[in-house]
């Protein structure tokens, strides 16, 4: 009896065993050379004394920390890397050295050294291992055996140092390779052969002895291949063979027994590595997959290679196993690299689909309920529904719920489970027949169902059962079968339904925050965000309610972490991602048996301690599935099994199960790098004397004090969870955290003594107190070093004694050096006094020619001059502007010399200038008897340049040409170049005498002339001419330059043809002929009392009687030394007009002209300017400040009269115009500068700049984008506008018109707003639109109009399919009528009640012709529906004109439309398309096609419309 009972309970034991081995899951992780492996074969694995792990390929040798690999290859150039990629096997000596088996014999690496040398030992019989090795191994007295093929066996003494070469094919039995060997615990060798079988010596191999069987005395492994010998527990070896499969020697009892010959297929297996990974299990690996043999229940499990499944081996051919320190299993596959199986601290189980039929259906799991019989019924959002056996694993596909896959609610009532569907309404089910009873969608009835999308179901301790919908709650009337809608949540979208124990109902909702319903009370309860106030409810969208043990109440938010329910106060306490979650969206809360809660998130799961509020985060890197989770998806047994659903498939897993993980990790450098360059201990020059890893000081110099180290946690169980610290002690104060990257880098440290120390803690935070340090040594550079202060020694002595000599020398240099610097000092003063008196002189000379050259005018008017004299007088005329002339020319040269002279540029016949200047050289020309040839093109040459300038430049050339030629003079006009690099060359060529190469620089220096006579010697001159047209050249963008040429001096100037800025100067008067017709005076019977009061302010005395005398006669005269002296008689006297000079003390010209023109009390008043400036930039800036006319010095005296009787002429027909019609409309009137100030129309050459702009924010601005792509920045359709004060880079803002549709964008809404009102205010607009936070600062400015607000949606991808079956097209324009007729019924089409029915054709034809396209869907002929875009451009474009006719609204058509658009549109390159609306419910269809809202759009129109 008591016999039985032993059995029996062995029995029970057995079976629960083998029942654990079945059940137990196991998850593989895999790395492959997209992970950074060499290869993915791996015939050998090792892990090394400090923790590393070692894998050998067909392509190299790898080390791995648990984050990334190093490889080891052969490399030509260096003698000591490994010397053959195909590595075979690996070992690791008692030394710590690893020995490595090739194809060509072996190497051995060295760790402190970093290197590998080649073993080439001579044995006993004068052999090396020269072929492949097969193996490599081990024995207790510290010998180490390799077999290699076709050379036997060979082992290596390390004490000894001496190799042994053993010829076992010697033996009568043997003749093939050795295949494996083992030596027992008491000294027995096993050896394995590759066709001989299984042999064991029990003398060190003086004799061999083949295996034989204690049944028969037969050899029983005759003729096999023995792959592998291991030595387990209880003095047991484990030999696997091609025939015998794998057996177990019981070498004390001699007892051999089959453990594993035939597969669960009756296939026989072919082992070619074992494992014994504990005392009773045995892993085995074959060619088709592993097979983990419990030793004491004979039972396997058989774990193959699935492509359906990522947690399989990744390959089913196992060639090499290796058991780690933490009792992790690693094995190497023939294909799939390296699978790991960690032993697991946090058992996570895994159910996801596998593409068989007993796995999941669906990756996103959405809801848990488990029906009367046990069964879970698992809801995904893209696989229907799956009935789950709790006991068994097993997974049955619910096939009726094909045509209802989103599932978003289950809630079982009795027997029959309530199923809500995303748009498929309510199904319900019985679930013990598995029929789907009954179906409720929403109908016409107002007691149907709210919305087919049931986000949420729930059944009261009442019975009652609540519904959630997108639109609503609803509650199910038993009686009457059909639903009663709650009206304080009409609208709200609700996500989740809870009764907590008091039996009120709470509701999550998506964006309105808790509603909680007290049945004491019979009312709803809204608990909202409010940001001023951090004791409300976090985040306005719930996902979940959830009631714990203790009667609390706990939401999660999706933003706002979670929190609890204070009810007495009503407030909130939260928990975010400072407190510790990894994210602030939190979906479900399940509590376990020990109180704690578990929270799932978006990036992990949670534990979560109420007690002390700490938390702790689970990722991927313990075992998840995924790390986010799905909304709604939780569930938890009697058994305390917690179930959760994520988007990937569900996890279950059991708290209690979990065990604290105590192996910590081992914490090493694995690199060392100078300045970002790795560093090894065998390179030359390098500072390590031996490898990083196992050093533990270096020595650094002065320049390498910048340096980084990679540090590693060799714990492989959840490499990433490992955490490091460290710290530099001598520079760090605490402790530092490693973040994402293992390098720590330290730049420019102080030469002295640190310690780097590194600690590591494993995933449960548990350090290691072996932390690891190492000492640096920086050396002071060589200036501080003990030599050094040496050499400063002997230094300072060697100066000691120079100094006395070097005074002297130092005194002398100094003296000779201040006489160098005197004498270019004066140098430079005789140059710039040149400048400056020419400068002053000609200023001074200008005054002077005005007084000689006005008398000389009067004189030359009067008839009474005899012919003699007028002659002399003409005479003195020409030479008076010939000394003008020369005047200005100085003047020029001073600006250019200053830099502050500027050229305004307009289109001139260069043609005409060239023959003009040549004509009047001609004469000169016959003088001196010179060949003057000028060479053009025969039609006129235009370019923008400055006239004058040119004309001085062309003037100066010729000049010089004709004074210093001998016989000719030869001038060419050539163009050369397209757009914008176009250049046109004048030369001038003459056979003067040849002027050096040396000297052709010198001659463009001011006051420097080439003399001949003096050996062509460089002199001092008085010339400025070819300094002068350099200047003006290089103010063209050009040059002027003297080529290199042997036979004749050949000058060269070389202009663009266009240039960046052109005006277009109107004549600034009426020449003194048309002014001759002007009234000179006024009526002759105005008494002088009436007549007009002119005011001349002029410096000069002399000046301000010449005019007061030619004015006086006929209006009153007043005078000003100044401009403030004439602002005082302006404030005084009523004054017609001012005359005034420009060079004035206090207050020049130009200021007081800028008064006058700002002042309302006298900015009617004419100014005319009377100036020695001459150059066309003075002229502008003169009459842009208001200035009615410019006069040069010396000026005519009768042209200084028609000016001011002209202006005051027009400024009587103007008063007098203004008399009769007082109110003129102010887009009649002429403006300014200082009126324009502000606007500035952008041209084509802008382009860039606006588009760059445009693209800040390229959504809302996709209508210019797409203008500036269809018809550019200089089209009648399209202008654009920009603040005048922009001169280059990013535009301040730009508005838009487009045919009276203009568009408003700035990038900071810090802009002008009345200055752009005020712009606006001037146009008749049919529409203002852009950001509403720009437009609605501008409203006060703008009278009689309203905002509209709109939404702006973008959308890069459509998320509903497009029906191919739908018959829509692309509309052509032989279909206008059609789309006429229907947009002209649309109220939303306002604008085409305002125009003509030609107009409105004409845009609609632009519009898909021009901008963009237009689709549409014809229902029996008749255009129902039409979508389109406008503003096409490369990157988008925008939705517009989606209408519908009435009678056919509600069928999707205008869904499909746009759905079908956006495609064809994304398919033809765009990259977005955009949208506005301002109807929510066409938003949410807007949505539903993906469409997401960037933010609030807005039209201005006017309040008529």
């Amino acid at each position: 009896m008591k016999k039985n009972i032993i059995t029996f309970v062995a029995l029970i034991i057995g079976l629960i065993c083998r029942a654990q081995t079945v059940d137990e899951n196991y998850y593989f992780k895999s790395l492959s050379s997209q992970n950074g492996l060499s290869q993915n074969t791996v015939s050998a694995i090792l892990q090394d004394s400090k923790g590393f792990m070692w894998f050998g390929t067909k392509d190299g040798l790898d080390r791995y920390d648990g984050v990334s690999f190093r490889h080891f290859k052969y490399d030509r150039t260096n003698p000591r890397s490994l010397g053959n990629n195909f590595v075979t096997s690996l070992y690791e000596d008692v030394e710590g050295n690893i020995w490595i088996g090739t194809d060509v014999g072996v190497y051995i690496y060295y760790p402190e050294k970093d290197t590998f040398r080649h073993f080439v030992e001579l044995s006993d019989r004068n052999t090396r291992i020269e072929r492949a090795v097969a193996m490599i191994s081990g024995d207790r007295q510290g010998r180490i055996w390799i077999a290699s093929e076709a050379q036997n066996l060979f082992c290596y003494d390390l004490k000894e140092q001496s190799l042994r070469n053993y010829i076992l094919t010697e033996h009568s039995l043997v003749s093939t390779n050795v295949k494996c060997l083992t030596v027992d615990n008491s000294g027995t060798i096993w050896i394995g052969f590759y066709g001989d079988g299984l042999f064991y010596s029990k003398d060190n191999l003086k004799t061999l002895h083949p295996y034989l069987s204690p049944v028969d005395n037969e050899e029983t492994y005759n003729d096999d291949v023995v792959s592998k010998i291991v030595l387990g527990a209880y003095n047991c070896l484990y030999i696997s063979s091609l025939k015998g499969g794998v057996k177990e020697l019981n070498l004390t009892s001699g007892k051999l027994r089959d453990l594993l010959l035939k597969d669960e297929n009756n296939e026989a297996i072919y082992c070619r590595t074992l494992l014994v990974y504990t005392d009773n299990e045995l892993w085995i690996g074959t060619e088709s997959g592993v097979y983990i043999y419990n030793l004491r229940t004979e039972k396997y499990t058989h774990l193959r290679s699935s492509e359906y499944d990522p947690y399989s081996l990744s390959d089913n051919a196992i060639y090499s196993f290796c058991k780690d320190r933490e009792d992790g299993i690693w094995i190497g596959s023939y294909f799939g690299g390296v699978n790991y199986y960690p032993r697991s601290y946090t058992y996570f189980e895994k159910y996801y689909p596998k593409g068989i039929e007993n796995s999941l259906h669906g990756k996103r799991v959405r809801e848990f309920c488990r029906d009367s019989q046990g069964i879970l019924w698992i809801g995904t959002e893209d696989g229907g529904l799956n009935r789950f056996n709790l006991k068994t694993k097993d997974f049955s596909f619910f096939a009726p719920s094909a045509g209802f896959t989103n599932i978003h609610g289950l809630c079982l009532v009795d027997d029959k489970l309530w199923v809500g569907t995303f748009s498929k309404g309510l199904k319900v089910i019985d679930t013990r027949s598995g029929v789907v009873l009954k179906t409720y969608q929403k109908n016409d009835s107002p007691r149907s169902l709210i919305d087919n999308s049931i986000f949420a179901i729930c059944k009261t301790a009442t019975g009652d059962i609540y519904l959630g919908t997108m639109f609503g709650l609803v509650r199910y009337n038993k009686q009457s079968d059909d639903f009663d809608r709650i009206p304080e949540l009409n609208g709200k979208f609700i996500y989740d339904i809870k009764e907590d124990s008091a039996g009120n109902i709470w509701l999550a909702t998506y964006a309105n925050g808790v509603y909680c319903y007290n049945v004491n009370d019979r009312k709803w309860k809204n608990y909202v965000h409010d940001d001023k106030d951090n004791t409300r409810l976090p985040y306005n969208k719930v996902s979940s309610v959830f009631e714990d043990s203790h009667r609390q109440i706990w939401l999660t938010t999706q933003g706002g972490g979670f929190c609890i329910f204070h009810p007495e106060s009503e407030t909130f306490t939260s928990y975010n991602s400072t407190n510790g979650l990894p994210s602030d969206v939190v979906y479900q809360i399940v509590e376990d048996k020990e109180g704690q809660l578990w929270l799932t998130t978006n990036n992990g799961l949670v534990c979560f301690q109420p007690n002390t509020e700490a938390m702790k985060v689970y990722t991927t890197a313990n075992g998840l599935l995924g790390d986010q989770f799905n909304y709604r998806s939780s569930f938890e047994d009697e058994n305390g099994m917690i179930y959760f659903g994520g988007i990937d498939g569900f996890i279950a897993f059991n708290p209690k199960d979990f065990s604290e993980n105590k192996n910590l990790p081992t914490v090493v450098i694995t690199d060392f790098l100078l300045f970002n360059k790795e560093v090894y201990a065998d390179e030359p020059n390098s500072p390590l004397e031996k490898s990083i890893t196992f050093s533990d000081k270096i020595v650094l110099r002065a320049d390498q004090n910048s340096f980084s180290f990679r540090i590693s946690a060799l714990g492989y169980q959840a490499p990433r969870m490992n955490k490091l610290k460290y710290k530099l002690e001598g520079f760090d104060d605490e402790w530092l955290s490693v973040g994402e990257s293992p390098l720590i880098t330290y730049s420019n440290l102080r030469y002295g003594h640190y310690i780097f120390r590194v600690k590591a803690a494993n995933s449960n935070g548990v350090w290691n107190s072996n932390e690891i340090s190492l000492s640096i040594q920086i050396l002071p550079p060589f200036y501080l070093s003990v030599w050094a202060y040496c050499i400063y020694v002997l230094l300072i002595i060697g100066c000691s004694v120079y100094l006395v000599l070097y005074f002297k020398r130092r005194t002398n240099r100094k003296h000779r050096r201040q006489m160098e610097k005197f004498e270019q000092e004066k140098e430079r003063e005789v140059y710039n006094a040149k400048i400056d008196f020419f400068t002053n002189v000609a200023h001074e000379i200008r005054t002077p020619l005005t007084l000689i050259n006005g008398p000389l005018e009067n004189i030359l008017l009067k008839k009474s001059v005899d012919s003699e004299t007028r002659e002399d007088l003409n005479i003195m005329k020409q030479n008076t502007e010939r000394l003008l002339s020369l005047t200005n020319q100085l003047l020029d040269f001073r600006k250019t010399e200053s830099q502050g002279f500027r050229l305004n540029f307009a289109e001139c016949n260069i043609t005409e200038v060239l023959k003009e200047t040549h004509k009047r050289f001609t004469s000169l020309a016959k003088q001196r008897e010179l060949d003057f040839i000028l060479n053009v093109p025969v039609q006129d040459f235009y370019a923008h340049v400055n006239k004058e300038a040119f004309t001085k430049i062309v003037s100066n050339l010729l000049n010089n040409a004709v004074k210093y030629a001998e016989t000719y003079v030869h001038v060419y006009l050539e163009i050369n170049g397209t757009g914008e690099n176009k250049m046109f060359y004048i030369r001038s060529v003459n056979d003067g005498v040849i002027i050096p190469n040396e000297m052709k620089e010198e001659i463009f220096k001011p006051f420097v002339r080439f003399n001949e006579k003096e050996d062509g010697k460089v002199t001092t001159g008085t010339g400025i001419g070819l300094a002068l047209s350099r200047s003006l050249a290089e103010l063209h963008r050009g040059n002027l330059t003297m080529l290199e040429s042997e036979e004749a001096n050949v000058f060269c100037l070389s202009l663009p043809v266009e240039q960046d800025s052109v005006i277009k100067l109107a004549s600034e008067h009426k020449s003194v002929e048309e002014s001759k017709t002007v009234e000179r005076r006024i009526e002759q019977g105005e008494s002088k009392t009436n007549r007009p009061v002119i005011l001349v302010a002029d410096d000069n005395q002399d000046m301000l009687s010449f005019v007061v005398r030619q004015l006086e006669d006929n209006y009153i005269v007043l005078t000003a030394k100044d401009g403030l002296e004439a602002l005082e008689v302006l404030d005084n006297q009523e004054v017609t007009l001012v005359v005034s000079d420009v060079v004035m003390p206090r207050m020049d010209g130009f200021e007081l002209c800028k008064v006058v023109k700002s002042k309302l009390d006298y900015s009617h008043i004419p100014v005319i300017l009377l100036t020695a400036k001459t150059n066309i930039q003075s002229k502008i800036e003169g009459l842009e400040l208001g200035a009615d006319a410019y006069i040069e010095k010396p000026f005519s005296v009768e042209y200084l009269q028609a000016c001011i009787a002209n202006l005051i002429n027009s400024r009587e027909k103007l008063r007098q115009a203004f008399a009769q019609s007082p109110f003129v409309a102010a887009n009649t009137m002429a403006l300014t500068k200082a009126d324009e100030e502000f606007m500035k129309k952008l041209t084509a050459s802008h382009y860039n700049d606006a588009m760059a702009y445009a693209l800040l924010e390229p959504e809302f601005n996709l209508f210019l984008i797409g203008d500036l792509e269809n018809y550019g920045l200089e089209s009648e359709n399209v202008s654009v506008y920009t603040a005048d004060t922009w001169t280059g880079g990013t535009l301040p803002y730009f508005i838009l018109d487009y045919r009276s549709n203009f568009l408003f964008y700035s990038h900071t809404t810090d802009y002008n707003k009345a200055e752009v009102a005020e712009f606006l205010s001037e146009f008749q607009m049919r529409n203002l639109s852009g950001k509403r936070e720009l437009l609605e600062p501008l409203m006060p400015f703008l009278k009689g109009l309203e905002l509209v607000p709109t939404y702006l949606a973008r959308l890069n991808q459509t998320a509903i399919p497009d029906d191919p079956a739908f018959p829509a097209r692309r509309l052509l324009p032989d279909d206008i009528d059609a789309i006429y007729a229907l947009l002209k019924q649309i109220d939303e089409f306002f604008t085409m009640r305002s125009k003509t029915e030609e107009e409105n054709r004409e845009d609609i034809l632009n519009s898909m012709t021009n901008e963009g396209r237009i689709y549409g869907v014809f229902e029996n002929g008749t255009l129902a529906a039409v979508a389109g875009t406008s503003a096409e451009n490369s990157m988008s474009a925008m939705v517009v004109s989606v209408a519908t006719l009435p009678e056919y609204r509600g069928r999707g058509y205008a869904t499909r439309l746009v759905t079908r658009l956006c495609q064809d549109c994304l398919a033809d390159g765009m990259k977005f398309l955009c949208l506005f609306y301002d109807n929510p419910e066409a938003g949410v269809i807007y949505r539903k096609i993906g469409f997401k809202e960037l933010g609030q759009y807005a039209m201005v129109r006017s309040i008529e419309k």
